[in-house]
């Protein structure tokens, strides 16, 4: 790691000097005179640091000194200075050729409200914005940061904008929500993604280096322009697309990083076996312990006693020997060596690079950008023949203004992703899942006698490699047709088309069979003999055993070798025309307005083909050629299309009132003809009290305030083409017919209900924006409700004998309600340091208004139901948890042991453990009258109905017995705060993003203590902090084995041990230098900036040391559409990751 980082500053050193080198080489003096002169800021300090050139001649350049003074040889002739630096407006002075002194004040550069930001079809003031629209700073956002995507860097950059990154898998998109984590429950509830106006299906197909800009839209009366798909919010994405004025310019950029775990995977060891033993004696159960592998009081000294003789002696990957590191009685298997499965498993210190290249200029009337990108990012994947993901990015722009009328544009954008991974044939339970499912006993990552064992990291290693490819490309024709200098046509017309390959394989694996018994090792026809150092003896000694070397295949997967293919196309034709024109009237045209209307047609059409062949002839070389078995096909098509037309008015009033009112009529194919048109309208207003003439004595503190309101509503259509169509389920049975064909099976048809139609996304949103002390701190801040209308779900339960599940209908709806907060700082000092400061908290609850249970009475509405009537999305029932039960909550006769008693719950007589507490209060429904009863160690429950006993009760609103709402699994109160600060060339930001609440019930051996503590993986947290007779502060209760179970006996679902998932990151630290412009102009580099950059570096959180990110979505993957990936278990997955690294920008 050390070398790693040295390099990237010897890399540094080394430019540097051949800078220095190169400038003092062409330096020479220029003929004409010396002009010198002081810089100074609009409060009289002088400037350090400025840069001043010579416009037309950069190589005539100097900066400023400590006390601001300059001095620079000027070519005789009236020549124009030009005086740049970072934080003020750049300044040109025409110096006549005579003069010899020209002074400067350079002013701050408050582009904030002046800002021009892309909204809807079109761009607006900033200032002037009614709508809730939020814009991103690119070069803040994405600039020096090792990230694949804009997704991962948009992240706490936008309050209201939730970015989830569940995974460490490398290709996978973060998941994006926009104001609440739910809008709809058949919609899809994520925002619209556009670039350049034209919907793409994945934020990881765009290359960060060719974003221009970047607005999101929250609200309906700012994303309602778009139509129906944008229901959900909108980030409108624009790409470089040329010079504004003559010049060409060439960029370079790179990136080389390494990734490493984030959290470190702590997984039990020694304590992990005597967890598993106490855990057998607790529940009553005959030693040994174990499963698979063995344990006993016996063979964990012998474990302890290995570790004091081996432990640093054996490598971990050393071959595992009979005698020493296992023992067989015959029946039993026993280990005494441990291993690290995440040793094996996971690949530290990965390595990624990305290079960017990109060419921009103008000639003449003609602009034009061209940008190419290669991505090359490594897996966490250690043993895996390919594990990476790489992107190749090529985008072209050209706009040329044909005359004063007419101005055309062209452009193109390529993208191809492709991610290769181990085929393990499923993700139901893949390797990963396998990290973690075992006891340390377990061996991993070794061989004996140089034969693979069955294991994860074998199986990544031995599987063929599987790709999923996707590309993406697009032609965008288009013009702009200046009618009059107010009225302008634009035309845009777009074709894409995306294409997704999976190719995969399932393959037969061959390795020593661990899990069961072991065969004799026999070499010539006799028993091999070794000692218990596992050596050969030919005397004495023990009879050795080996594990039988056995043809297998996965055990969740296919039960035979195959190979695979699927590829879905999609082909879109978009087409935007829409017409602007601006009116001012009034004699000082105090009165503006802008009208537009417009049209959107989007039409698509998509193919889907899926085949596979089993029984590999090689199964080294997956190919159908090469496969002799059974071949299957199976495919689908579809099509859909949408038409809006739209119409916008804008207004305002000497630049203090104004109103928008929009206007969008869609149709859309998903519903029945009678039913596919919809009018949504939205309206918005925004005063500026600050350019009110009573506000003029408090300009100087308050320098800019507005408040905005908004009220809007869209259709949403984004459910299936089929919703309103009766489908008649289809299939294969294993029947045959005459002639030896299996017979076709169909289903029961759906029930479809006739007057099916629009969800309808209703918005309110109240906003202030506020400006202080010249723009340099300002405040935002809205408050919000979405409401969702006609919200499709099931409707009234049917007879079970109909065969069918009751019609989805619009008989729902939602409502959500949030607020947004956010604040920024900036301001230079007079010795040229300058410091920024952005801050943004945020948060929003979903409430279901009605669900598919309101016709139930509310008392009898069940608590498990999650979109249950009048309940808040997310809520978590269960058990208060008052504290771990202790000796001396029992009463103990003379013989030492706790004296029984028999309560009478729900009428029935139970044997319990008598309470010494005058007022006890028992949890009999949780024993069993055996071996299941509460003792010192376990949970003790809050008894909050006051009825003397722990109960469920019947699971309802009416009667919840004792569970309450102990915790929200949506993401609460996510902020960020990033302070940056820059001096001479000299930059540096840090950067800070979390969320204060949000809790889980997870699921696994990972989140559950006792999981499954027979044979599993436990996590160290739970091995060292688990209640005993000598450690009877504990914060988990004593060992049990919960045998596969997220809930029994003790470990019900309750507050003590829902995982806090909320957290802190320091998600990215950056120090770059950008290099003095008048020294590269020497060498004909207009800049130069060289960074280091950490990523996702510090997490702080509340999971106690548990091997789980705070972001961890249980049974997440980019591989699957449900939630049971590795069998829905909490943190089973990739390794989210950090990231170090290094790189350099440079501008020709």
């Amino acid at each position: 790691m050390k070398q790693k980082i040295s390099k990237c500053f010897f890399d540094a050193r080394v430019r540097m000097l051949l800078l220095l080198l190169i400038s003092t080489i062409y330096a020479q003096a220029q003929s004409g005179r010396i002009v010198t002169g002081v810089v100074k800021d609009a409060t009289g300090e002088t400037v350090i640091g400025v840069n001043v050139t010579v416009k037309g001649n950069a190589a005539l350049g100097t900066i400023t000194d400590l006390d601001g003074k300059y001095s620079l040889n000027v070519p005789a002739q009236k020549s124009t200075l030009v005086f740049s630096f970072i934080g003020y407006q750049t300044v040109e002075k025409t110096i006549d050729a005579n003069a010899r002194t020209l002074n400067v004040t350079l002013v701050e550069d408050s582009k904030l409200l002046d800002e021009v930001v892309v909204v809807g079809y079109g761009t607006q003031k900033k200032a002037n914005l009614t709508g809730a629209v939020a814009t991103v700073d690119v070069n803040k956002t994405l600039d020096s940061r090792p990230i694949a995507d804009i997704g991962r860097g948009l992240q706490g950059s936008v309050p209201g904008v939730n970015i989830t990154i569940p995974t460490g898998e490398i290709g996978s998109d973060p998941l994006i929500k926009i104001r609440g984590q739910i809008g709809s429950i058949s919609g899809n509830n994520t925002p619209l993604i556009l670039l350049d106006n034209v919907e793409i299906p994945s934020i990881q197909m765009v290359n960060p280096n060719d974003v221009q800009s970047i607005s999101v839209l929250k609200d309906a009366a700012s994303s309602s322009i778009y139509g129906s798909k944008a229901a959900f919010g909108v980030i409108l994405i624009t790409t470089k697309s040329g010079a504004q004025t003559d010049k060409f310019e060439v960029s370079y950029s790179n990136n080389f990083s390494w990734q490493d775990p984030a959290k470190s995977i702590e997984i039990g060891g020694i304590e992990a076996l005597q967890y598993t033993l106490d855990a057998q004696i607790n529940r009553g159960e005959p030693m040994p312990a174990g499963g698979f592998w063995r344990i006993s009081p016996e063979s964990l000294e012998k474990a302890i006693e290995w570790q004091k003789q081996y432990g640093g002696k054996v490598k971990w990957n050393d071959p595992v020997v009979y005698g020493r590191d296992w023992y067989y009685d015959g029946k039993d298997k026993y280990g005494y060596r441990l291993y690290d499965a995440a040793k094996a498993m996971v690949r530290n210190w990965a390595p990624t690079m990305s290079h960017n290249l990109s060419v921009n200029g103008k000639s003449g009337k003609t602009s034009y950008n061209i940008g190419l990108g290669y991505l090359d990012q490594s897996g966490m994947s250690k043993t895996a023949k390919k594990d990476d993901f790489k992107r190749y990015n090529a985008s072209v722009s050209v706009t040329s203004e044909l005359n004063k009328y007419l101005t055309v544009r062209a452009s193109s954008i390529y993208s191809d992703r492709n991610k290769r991974y181990p085929g393990i044939g499923n993700t139901s339970a893949d390797p990963w899942l396998y990290m973690y499912r075992w006891s340390p006993l377990f061996p991993m990552g070794v061989t004996e006698h140089g034969n693979p064992l069955k294991e994860p990291s074998y199986e990544m290693a031995a599987s063929n490699t599987d790709n999923l490819q996707n590309k993406y490309y697009n032609v965008n024709l288009g013009f702009t047709l200046n009618i009059t200098k107010n009225w302008d046509v634009k035309f845009d017309y777009t074709y894409d088309r995306q294409t997704s390959e999976t190719n995969s394989s399932v393959t037969q694996y061959e390795a020593g069979a661990t899990w069961y018994a072991p065969t004799a090792w026999i070499e010539n026809g006799s028993q091999v003999f070794v000692n218990e150092q596992g050596e050969r003896v030919d005397t004495g000694g023990m009879p050795a055993y080996r594990f039988p070397v056995e043809k297998y295949y996965n055990s969740s997967g296919p039960g035979a070798s195959q190979v695979g293919y699927q590829n879905k196309s999609v082909d879109n034709n978009t087409f935007n025309i829409y017409t602007t024109y601006n009116l001012q009237l009034g004699a000082e045209k105090e009165h503006a307005f802008k009208f537009m209307v417009g049209m959107n047609r989007v039409t698509s059409k998509w193919s889907l083909h899926k085949g596979w062949k089993t029984n590999l002839i090689d199964l080294t070389n997956p190919q159908f050629p090469l496969a002799s078995g059974d071949q299957f096909i199976e495919g689908d098509r579809n099509w859909e299309a949408q038409l809006g037309f739209f119409g916008r008015l804008n207004y305002s009033f000497e630049d203090r009132y104004f109103l928008e009112a929009n206007i969008r009529r869609d149709g859309s194919s998903k519903f029945p003809k009678n039913l596919q048109w919809r009018w949504f309208p939205s309206f918005s207003a925004g005063w500026v009290f600050t350019n009110e003439s009573f506000m003029k004595p408090v300009e100087n503190i308050l320098s800019f305030g507005k408040f905005r309101a908004s009220w809007g509503s869209i259709g949403d259509q984004t459910v299936s083409n089929t919703l309103y169509k009766a489908i008649l389920a289809d299939g294969q049975s294993s029947w045959l017919d005459g002639s030896g064909n299996k017979m076709p099976l169909y289903g029961t048809p759906s029930l479809v209900d006739s007057d099916i139609s629009w969800q309808e996304i209703e918005t309110l949103d109240f906003g202030v924006d506020l400006r202080f002390f010249k723009n340099k701190f300002g405040v935002t801040f809205d408050w919000y409700r979405r409401d969702t209308k006609n919200m499709i779900i099931e409707g009234e339960s049917l007879p079970v004998t109909l065969g069918a599940t009751a019609p989805k209908g619009n008989y729902g709806s939602l409502r959500t309600k949030g607020w947004e907060l956010s604040a920024d700082f900036t301001h230079r000092f007079s010795n040229g340091l300058g410091i920024n400061v952005m801050a943004s908290i945020s948060d929003a609850t979903t409430y279901i208004t009605k669900g598919a249970d309101y016709l139930t009475p509310w008392e009898d509405r069940k608590l498990g139901t999650t979109y249950s009537t009048g309940r808040r999305y997310g809520d978590i029932y269960g058990f208060v948890t008052d504290r771990l039960f202790q000796k001396e909550d029992f009463v103990y006769g003379a013989d030492g042991q706790i004296e029984k008693i028999t309560v009478i719950y729900n009428g029935t007589a139970h044997t319990t453990n008598k309470q010494s507490s005058p007022y006890p209060v028992y949890q009999v429904h949780y024993e069993d009258n055996n071996k299941l009863i509460f003792a010192p160690g376990d949970v003790k429950f809050v008894d909050l109905d006051g009825d003397g006993y722990i109960t469920p009760g019947t699971g309802t609103n009416g009667n919840p017995g004792d569970q309450t709402v102990i915790g929200n699994s949506t993401p609460r109160y996510e902020y960020s705060f990033r302070l940056g600060a820059d001096y001479k060339g000299i930059d540096f930001s840090i950067f800070f993003q979390g969320i204060g609440k949000r809790q889980i019930w997870g699921s696994g051996q990972l989140a559950i203590p006792g999981y499954n503590a027979k044979e599993g993986a436990l996590p160290k947290t739970f091995t060292t902090d688990y209640w005993t007779e000598e450690r009877t502060d504990a914060f988990y209760p004593r060992a049990w084995n919960l045998g596969g179970s997220n809930t029994g006996f003790s470990m019900q679902k309750q507050s003590r041990y829902l995982l806090d998932m909320s957290y802190l990151r320091i998600k990215n630290i950056t120090l770059g230098y950008t290099f003095p412009e008048n020294l590269l102009s020497k060498v004909y580099i207009s800049k130069a900036r060289l960074y280091m950059s950490l990523e996702n570096f510090f997490t702080f959180d509340k999971l106690n040391g548990l091997p789980i990110d705070p972001e961890a979505i249980s049974g997440y993957s980019m591989f699957r559409s449900d939630s049971n990936y590795n069998l829905g278990r909490t943190g089973m997955g990739t390794p989210v990751f950090k990231t170090l690294s290094c790189g350099v920008q440079l501008t020709f």
